[in-house]
Formats: structure tokens, sequence, C-alpha cells
């Protein structure tokens, strides 16, 4: 009796683990699931090629982000670095129901997003959805056209069709950006246009952007990510980025939601002076420039100017994180109420 009651408490024990276990295994693929938001992007996405006309329909609902959503994915992998136009068609659009697109990279940052309005949201739908987007050879990309209605239930029993396709747009070249030069990028609302810029030197490079068009008070303009060819992202810290001589880079501008439906925007490039600076120094600058220091201790700093006009610091990790600024507190060290004071405990 004492023995079958020992192996009762044993079976009693594993029964527990092993429904302790299998609660683990589906929490873990609970959070799988949530890890990996572009997940119904990758198991529905219809892969599809340059120059074919693909036939899609919204019969079902999937469920994306967390919240159910009429919508039909793609996926496309260009041949070479280009812009590309996708568009979709139909023969009839519900006046009902909105359809909107948007281009996203494998991060799900979104670099195109176009509707089936007109130039302003009272003129009446069309069948037509259509946007042109800088793209990199090799790289994995979605389209999602969805649908979305305002009215509970419309699109219960929406059954729309319409066919899709993705075509080359002309040469296909983004501007090329050179040092100490600008150019000018079209971009629609909610869309990021890129220039491709080679450095001669490898230096740190600052970018700037302004809306040149006559809507310029409207909104703003930003550099929206600077990549690589193989779709890395480079860190860039208020327009300032190190970049390798004779590396291709796509630098990525974007405008605000408050712009008007199209922009044109300045992009402009300066190489910036760089000094490495070790232990205790004093260094002479001129200008704005990017200083790069690695303590060689856990230690307190002082990072202070000495000059006659009104310099300002601000300090970034080497993650592109600000960490602090300064502007007029050196007076008590140089004698100049307008040079900088800055203290900060740097870690080894």
């Amino acid at each position: 009796m004492k023995n079958m009651k020992k192996g009762n408490k044993k079976l009693l024990i594993l029964g527990t683990l092993a429904m302790a276990l299998i609660i683990a295994l589906v929490l873990v693929k609970c959070v799988a699931k949530v890890a990996d938001p572009n997940k119904t992007l990758k198991k529905y996405a219809i892969e599809i090629d340059e120059g074919k006309e693909y036939p899609a329909d919204f019969k079902s609902s999937k469920q994306w982000m967390g919240e159910a959503a009429c919508m039909v994915t793609f996926s496309f992998t260009p041949e070479e670095s280009a812009e590309y136009t996708f568009t979709g068609k139909g023969e009839a659009v519900s006046n009902d129901v909105s359809m909107f697109m948007f281009v996203l990279d494998e991060k799900l940052s979104g670099l195109l997003s176009a509707d089936n309005y007109g130039d302003d949201d009272e003129q009446s739908l069309t069948d037509l959805l259509e946007g042109t987007v800088f793209l990199t050879k090799g790289q994995l990309y979605y389209v999602v056209v969805e649908a979305s209605s305002p009215e509970p239930g419309v699109l219960d029993a929406f059954e729309e069709s319409f066919s899709f396709s993705v075509n080359k747009s002309g040469e296909g070249a983004p501007a090329e950006l050179k040092t100490g030069e600008s150019v000018r990028l079209q971009l629609n609302k909610d869309q990021q246009a890129c220039a491709v810029f080679v450095p001669e030197e490898t230096a740190f490079y600052g970018f700037d952007t302004s809306i040149v068009s006559k809507d310029a008070s409207s909104g703003f303009s930003s550099i929206y990510d600077i990549t690589t060819e193989d779709n890395t992202s480079m860190i860039v810290t208020d327009g300032v980025c190190s970049m390798e001589a004779g590396k291709t880079y796509y630098v990525w501008v974007g405008v605000d939601e408050t712009t008007k439906k199209r922009s044109e925007v300045e992009l402009s490039c300066r190489k910036m002076a760089s000094e490495t600076a070790a232990g205790l120094c004093s260094i002479e600058i001129n200008g704005e420039t990017v200083i790069e220091y690695t303590a060689e201790a856990s230690m307190p700093l002082m990072i202070s100017s000495s000059s006659d006009g009104d310099p300002d610091v601000v300090m970034y990790d080497s993650e592109g994180f600000m960490q602090r600024k300064d502007d007029d507190s050196g007076g008590a060290v140089s004698g100049n109420p307008h040079d900088f004071a800055l203290g900060c405990h740097a870690e080894k």
C-alpha cells in the first residue's frame, strides 16, 4: 500500500511537471506570435514578379497587428535597385468602401502609401491604386492592399476583386547626391523618397532637408533613414552619419502628415570636420565638429569650451542616443558666459 501511494505521488508530480511544460510551450508559442508582427504577411502574401498581372480579391479577413483586416498582401523582391510602380485596378469599387495600399520593408517600415481617392478627399472614388517608390535589389518587400469602411458590417460581405501589378518606372535611378551640393525630390504625402550617395572619403557627413514647394509652411521634412545596398540601416543622429569611402548609401527623406498631397524637398550634404580624443586632452576646433571619445576607465568627465564666441555641445552614445547637452554653463570655467560646460560619468 505504501509503495502504491509512493507510485501515485510520483505520477502526480510527473503529471504536474508535464502540464507545466505544456503551458510553458503554449506561452512560448503565444510570445512568438506577438514577437513576429509580419507573420500574417509571410503566410498569406502572394509572390509577384515584375511585368505580370495578378488577380486578387477581398473575400476573407485576416488577423494583422492584433486586429481583423480585410486585406490582400503581396511580396516582391526586385532584381535590381530602381523605382517601381505598383498598380491596382478593379472594374468597380463600392462607394462606401475605401482602398489603401502600403509598401513595407521586412522591418515593416512604411515606404509608400496610396489610396483610391482623387487629389482631395472630397472627390469621388476611382478604381485605381498607384504609387511609385525606390526599392533595393534583392530585398524582400510587402505590399498590403486594404479595404476599410466607417460603416459597421459593410466589409462582412465585401467581395471586391481587382488586378495587381508592379513595373519598373523608366530609368529607375534615384537622384545622385554629391558632397557640397543638393538635389530636389518629389514626395507624395506619407511617402519616402531617396537619393543615392557615394562618399569620396571616409568621414562624418551631415544631411539637411527643407520643403521648397509653395506649401513649405504647412509641414516639415526630415531624414527618414540611411541604408546600405544590403538594406542595413546606419546610425543617424540629427542627420549626421559616419560613412565609408566608395560605399553606396541611400538617403531616405520623408515629410510629416501635415504637408499637402505632393511636396518638393531639397536634400543637401556636407562633409563634417571630425576629431578623435583620448585621455584628458584639449582640441582646437573651428566650426561644427564631431569628436569621438572612448573612455579608458570608468570616471567622471568635464567637457568645456574656451572661446570668444557662443558654442554649444551635444553628447551622444555609440547608438546615437542623446545623453547630455549644454549651451551657456561654462562661464565659471572659461570666463566667457557663452561657453559650454558639461559634466558626466563615463563608462569604460
